[in-house]
């Protein structure tokens, strides 16, 4: 077992104890065996006085003022509520409240998050894909008319949303332009640990196409890849927020169908070298079988 979780348990044992030897002095049998008490409005509904004794204990263990005690309502916080749990406001204080809010935010982590910092280009910010990106992304891939030449899928309603979810837990950016701040598309890469190889993927929304802005994206973001300059997620004691690692690649690759002359442009012109063509393997409605095209990039072949 990994030293978070050892770390995780002792300092919920160390919070209950706490509550034993106080909240809980003059009958310590009643005292939860758990962090896990029910303070959502919802609860304070069905289960009232539960919900008082679940607060009691919240308001303990937080005014403390111990680290370890507050860390530990934390992980409960993020472990058993929904993001759009409700919590009674008049029930707490200003700086409870507050971190109530901010422990439902992690709940929206995905347990893959991007930890990379914003990267810059001359036009563009690549940055983490946010919530507030999704539906965005979803109604290009739905209009824009290639989503089973891009994504592999028939482009339903399903299958369009599922690609999109999965992209805040991927090594995946959204790519904003400086000037207005909107969004143009997104790029990432899916790391091989294995073989220390990143392959390459992006889409640029239609109406933005031709404009250079995938050339650019794709070269800045394959240059910080293989200086080992990217990072991935590293799961701490604090559930729900991340430290992080450095990856180091020997290789970037891109897989491209035969049909995408346009595709194949953009990663030639970064610099990627055509390693091999697999026949027949990447399916098109439209087109039936194609070939893919693979191309590769490494720290030694960067300008």
């Amino acid at each position: 077992m990994k030293d978070f979780y050892f770390a995780r348990e002792r300092i919920e044992k160390e919070a209950i104890e706490f509550l034993r030897e106080g909240l809980f002095a003059a009958c310590p049998e009643n005292c939860p065996r758990y962090i896990h008490f029910g303070i959502s409005s919802r609860e304070k509904r069905a289960f009232p006085q539960e919900y008082q004794q679940g607060l009691s204990c919240f308001k303990a263990l937080f005014q403390a003022g111990e680290t370890g005690y507050r860390l530990a309502l934390w992980n409960m916080i993020v472990n058993y509520y929904a993001p759009d749990t409700k919590f009674c406001k008049r029930d707490f204080s200003e700086e409870e409240y507050a971190f109530l809010r901010e422990a439902l935010r992690a709940v929206r982590e995905p347990e893959e998050a991007n930890v990379n910092p914003p990267i810059q280009t001359e036009r563009l910010v690549l940055r983490a894909i946010e919530r507030e990106d999704e539906k965005i992304l979803a109604d290009h891939f739905k209009k824009d008319g290639d989503f089973e030449l891009f994504g592999g899928h028939r482009p339903t309603n399903k299958k369009i949303w599922e690609f999109t979810l999965l992209l805040r837990r991927k090594m995946c950016f959204a790519i904003e332009r400086k000037a207005d701040k909107k969004l143009l598309g997104y790029l990432g890469l899916s790391i091989k640990k294995q073989t220390a190889t990143g392959l390459l993927e992006y889409y640029i929304f239609k109406e933005e196409r031709g404009k250079g802005y995938c050339k650019e994206a794709v070269e800045a973001l394959a240059r910080i890849a293989l200086k080992g300059r990217l990072y991935e997620p590293v799961e701490r004691v604090q559930i729900g927020v991340y430290g992080k690692k450095a990856i180091h690649l020997n290789a970037v690759r891109a897989r491209i169908s035969s049909a995408n002359l346009a595709s194949q442009r953009t990663v030639e012109s970064c610099g990627f070298v055509h390693e091999a063509t697999v026949h027949q393997t990447m399916c098109n409605a439209d087109m039936g079988w194609t070939d893919e095209k693979i191309y590769y990039l490494t720290s030694a072949m960067l300008k």
